[in-house]
């Protein structure tokens, strides 16, 4: 019995513990980089102006490139310490749960195809629908993806980050070790939820947040589905490339934009179908009997 109780505090631990280590790591690294910059910058100096040398620090600091690295030093030092907790935890040593659980991989490629598509579209719907609600969340959301340098010309660096590496660290993180601690204390819906959760506030943006929610829902039943990291990786990616190539979205006005959010909502709910029937080891029915 005690033990019982030892490893559900320990699996309920790791449901949080996961998001404050990647902000802790994310925090310590940019506090690292800006200590080197400043000893960088110390020694090539010209400038005798205490001032002067401080604004050339933080300009530089500030920059998407330096913000791009900061935040692939992140990604990789966080996806290798999660990914050795999720193999090592939640997955008996093994790499990572490789076997493909897909009855047909025909219906499995076009759901996750419409799904990457349609939840692009779903989601910058529902971002223009929240900007007009709440334009405070937009110019939140403007000064990050300004400070990033994702508003028009997204540097090499941050797309390796954007479709690379930041998908896979935050698989690692959210459909990997907090997903699995919470399936080992709660129902399944509840530990997509709770993942989907901690996947949106991570993102420390109200609007992000939002539409990461959304997203890590559809991240999260897929991980249910298909009990591979690697589906959800790739699928977490195409999303990511979609949106760096900025697909048309129509909409113009408000009885377009309803019939376009609308059909986007009907396209994810037959992807989700699609996806749910190539699955070889779940169905519907049991997904709502998993306790």
């Amino acid at each position: 019995m005690n033990q019982n109780k030892t490893d559900r505090g320990r699996h309920i631990a790791w449901i949080f513990l996961p998001t404050i280590f990647a902000m802790i790591i994310q925090t310590a690294v940019a506090i690292l980089i800006m200590e080197f910059m400043m000893v960088w910058e110390f020694g090539t100096t010209t400038k005798s102006d205490y001032a002067d040398f401080i604004t050339d620090v933080m300009v530089k600091y500030a920059s998407p490139e330096s913000i791009a690295s900061i935040s692939l030093v992140y990604a990789l030092i966080t996806g290798i310490i999660m990914f050795v907790l999720y193999r090592n935890n939640y997955r008996d040593g093994q790499i990572a749960g490789l076997k493909f659980k897909v009855s047909n991989w025909g219906i499995m490629i076009v759901g996750t195809v419409l799904f990457i598509i349609s939840m692009q579209y779903v989601t910058v719907y529902l971002m223009n629908a929240l900007s007009a609600a709440f334009p405070s969340w937009l110019e939140e959301y403007k000064a990050m993806t300004e400070a990033a340098g994702l508003e028009s010309d997204i540097s090499p660096l941050m797309i390796v980050y954007a479709v690379l590496l930041g998908p896979i660290c935050e698989e690692l993180l959210f459909r990997g070790v907090t997903f699995f601690a919470a399936r080992k204390v709660m129902p399944i819906q509840f530990a997509i939820l709770v993942q989907a959760i901690l996947f949106g506030a991570f993102h420390m943006n109200k609007l992000q947040g939002a539409y990461a929610f959304v997203l890590g829902l559809g991240l999260g039943y897929a991980m249910y589905l298909y009990d591979n990291l690697i589906v959800v990786i790739l699928i977490h990616m195409g999303y990511n490339l979609i949106g760096v190539l900025e697909l048309p979205a129509g909409g113009d006005n408000l009885f377009t934009f309803f019939l376009c959010s609308l059909a986007s909502l009907v396209v994810a709910y037959l992807s989700i179908i699609l996806m749910r029937n190539a699955s070889s080891v779940v169905n519907n029915e049991e997904f709502f009997a998993d306790n």
